[in-house]
């Protein structure tokens, strides 16, 4: 009976003394670190975790992570970790966001071991929230970027082209060819080389650049099918998200070549508006406002919108528009509005395609209910053909493309404008 007692008391003495040097655990300091705290939509975002150990001894702790809610990880956020004596660690792991918007960490609970193993101990650590914006994906500016650099970006539109009347600006000093103006030789230069040399003049095409940006109820659909793939979006991106990608990409493009950029986003009211800017003051404009915008479950008023673009009394832009066609009414009332517009500006309609009529379309039925899809598709896609087609028999540019070729279409769109001076 003594025994059990003098057991009973030394186990209790070892459970407090375990306790007392769990209790270590607190002054383990736990820090999350992000690249920055504007995410990207639909990609892995690195997350980090630096844990730092002070104290004199060894401790084994359990590290608890609290992502936004809705996040995909690439794996569980429960660490288990050694930290040596006065050491450091940092682990990581990847976040990939399923929506734009405002999203907020929660905070980081440990768990410390004490040296006997007999408890655990558990504490939050302070002033570990911590709110993030996810932002459109903007890695598609920096693959831009590179193919610039690589030259292969004047692969898609041809050489440049002179435009009669346009004020031109030097650009570089090349050989002579045979249907170069003579007044462009550059007599030192030819004297120094001993061979004709002329200058070269980049068109000087400075515009507005006006996005408008439509967040009614059909830009909530999807516009690609989920794929199972580890480097592909959480889910399948809509038809919104796909054209603030387009949008920012196209603002970086006419940004870097000196275009004044303006945003006008609208759904049944105007929703945003960023007046004409030039460089990169003009991007993070734009970004500041569209990440967090969302489709709004109404129709679209694409009369009050054009009509507030024209009270701003902007001179001749190249206007685009990211919107959607669905049925043959609001794609007419659509059309009217655009046909206007266009008496005194360059617009450019672009409608993604819509993967739930594609698909039925080009599938061979098997039974009436498969039938009668495929008619009801090839009714919706042969109206938004006519839509399309009415468009760009009265001078308006279309540009309709799926989601994975709709960047690299417009972008050679605008650069085929420019170089051919049509706005």
């Amino acid at each position: 009976m003594l025994l059990a007692v003098a057991i009973a008391i030394v186990g209790l003495l070892a459970a407090a003394v375990d306790w007392s040097l769990a209790g270590d655990g607190r002054r383990v300091g736990v820090e999350r670190r992000l690249a920055s705290d504007k995410l990207s939509l639909g990609a892995w975002n690195r997350v980090e975790l630096h844990l730092d150990n002070p104290t004199p001894r060894s401790q084994a702790v359990t590290l608890r992570e609290q992502p936004p809610a809705g996040f995909e990880l690439d794996h569980p956020v429960l660490f288990t970790c050694r930290l040596d004596a006065t050491s450091s660690q940092t682990v990581a792991y990847h976040v990939r966001p399923p929506q734009r918007g405002d999203a907020h960490f929660g905070h980081l609970y440990v768990r410390a071991d004490g040296p006997l193993g007999l408890v655990r101990r558990t504490f939050r650590q302070h002033a570990t929230g911590q709110p993030v914006r996810v932002y459109p994906n903007l890695r598609e500016l920096q693959r831009y970027d590179l193919l610039v650099r690589r030259g292969l970006e004047a692969q898609a539109v041809g050489r440049p082209v002179r435009v009669a009347g346009a004020s031109t600006e030097f650009e570089r000093v090349r050989d002579y060819l045979p249907d170069d103006e003579f007044r462009h030789i550059n007599w030192k230069a030819t004297a120094r080389r001993g061979q004709p040399l002329v200058n070269q003049y980049e068109a000087e095409r400075s515009q507005n650049l006006v996005l408008l940006l439509d967040a009614g109820r059909s830009m909530a659909a999807l516009a690609d099918p989920p794929v199972e793939d580890e480097d592909a979006p959480a889910a399948a991106l809509t038809k919104l998200d796909r054209a603030l990608n387009t949008a920012l990409l196209l603002a970086h493009v006419a940004s870097q070549r000196g275009d004044r950029v303006a945003l006008l986003a609208y759904a049944d009211d105007i929703r945003a508006f960023v007046p004409p800017q030039r460089g990169r003051r003009a991007l993070l404009s734009t970004v500041q406002a569209l990440y967090n915008l969302s489709p709004e479950p109404v129709e679209p008023d694409h009369g009050r919108a054009f009509d507030f673009l024209a009270q701003r009394n902007l001179r001749r832009s190249l206007v685009v528009l990211f919107t959607d066609l669905t049925d043959r009414e609001s794609s007419s009332v659509l059309a009217a509005h655009v046909l206007r517009a266009a008496r005194q500006h360059m617009v450019v309609c672009v409608t993604l395609a819509d993967p739930n009529l594609r698909r039925p379309a080009e599938q061979r039925p098997t039974d009436g209910r498969g039938l009668y899809e495929k008619m009801v598709a090839r009714q919706l896609l042969d109206e938004r053909a006519g839509v399309l087609a009415s468009l760009a028999a009265r001078g308006v540019l279309t540009v309709d493309a799926d989601a994975e070729s709709l960047n690299p279409r417009l972008i050679a769109a605008y650069l085929e404008l420019k170089l051919r001076g049509r706005v």
